[in-house]
């Protein structure tokens, strides 16, 4: 993809939040990578490494303690005011929880036309007739906009975040929920950050897979190539927990363990901060003192590893 301008570019992105006493949970800390118009990136980790900080700053729903964040070609992080008011219009958050991110005092048809009067692009009937046109495309009844939130089930309201964030046409999603997603990337023409816990849910829906560990990305490369030939041994173990359908095969596969519990973002480990739990790792030594670079691993294929050429290849 060296040829290809991206969508989107992430460099050395670092996001610290204060935690008392001087110290900072250290959420994202240097991530570096790129998503291209069309595609869909996954993005996995175990739960706190920072996927999802990760999404609120390139939504700018959070701004960045360090670096940079460009949407085409433009950087959001320099931006304020009404300009980057106009740029985040084209990138749009759809949460996991229906719950806590639709009003409940407000309807159906109010929240998805909120974005649109915000933006001062549609009014009247002809605001009306887009909120039952988004609500058609994610398969609700388009009558049911003066219905409230609490009239739906979960799955509902997860179709409600969707029209709403496809309101003002925007060129990337950050989501984390699959329903309805691949349907409507054609459909819209969108550009995907897939943020998941594990490996198995993006499988089949993404183009390439990110994977993230306590801040940092160890792995990316195309979806096919990450789940053949891992360079990570942490992606080698998330890979290892997921069942296959044939009982043969799973017999003889290798389930890898990882020691102990995931660090704490406050207080990372020196060096490759996944030292402490990884089975090949030489502590005392590099592992534990220098940090591995993100670097090419294979064609399009980056890992940050000491000793990646030892990571064995899945089953």
């Amino acid at each position: 993809m060296a040829d290809r301008v991206p969508l989107v570019r992430v460099e050395n992105a670092v996001k610290y939040f204060p935690a008392g006493l001087g110290a900072s949970v250290k959420a994202v800390d240097g991530v570096s990578f790129e998503i291209y118009t069309g595609e869909t990136l996954g993005l996995v980790g175990e739960s706190g490494c920072g996927k999802s900080t990760l999404g609120r700053l390139i939504t700018q729903l959070h701004p960045a303690t360090s670096g940079n964040i460009f949407f085409e070609g433009i950087d959001l992080t320099k931006l304020s005011g009404e300009k980057l008011r106009q740029h985040r219009r084209q990138l749009q958050m759809i949460f996991q929880d229906p719950y806590s991110s639709l009003n409940p005092r407000m309807t159906v048809g109010d929240i998805i036309a909120e974005p649109l009067e915000n933006f001062g692009m549609l009014r009247g009937k002809a605001k009306d007739k887009r909120v039952q046109e988004l609500l058609k495309v994610v398969g609700l009844n388009p009558y049911f906009n003066n219905r409230y939130p609490h009239e739906f089930s979960g799955g509902q309201r997860q179709r409600i975040g969707i029209a709403r964030a496809l309101a003002l046409r925007p060129k990337l999603i950050v989501s984390q929920i699959l329903n309805l997603m691949q349907d409507l990337r054609n459909e819209f023409n969108l550009t995907y950050l897939f943020v998941a816990h594990d490996l198995s849910v993006v499988r089949h829906i993404s183009d390439r897979v990110a994977v993230m560990y306590l801040g940092k990305i160890v792995e990316i490369a195309d979806s096919v190539e990450i789940y053949r030939n891992p360079r990570h041994p942490y992606t080698k173990a998330l890979l290892s927990s997921i069942p296959i359908p044939d009982p043969d095969i799973q017999a003889q596969r290798r389930v890898v363990s990882l020691a102990g519990e995931i660090p704490s973002p406050v207080n990372p480990p020196s060096g490759c901060r996944f030292h402490t739990r990884c089975p090949i790792a030489r502590a005392p030594g590099i592992c534990s003192e220098t940090e591995p670079p993100l670097e090419e691993k294979g064609r399009e294929h980056r890992a940050a590893c000491h000793f990646s050429a030892e990571v064995p290849a899945a089953v």
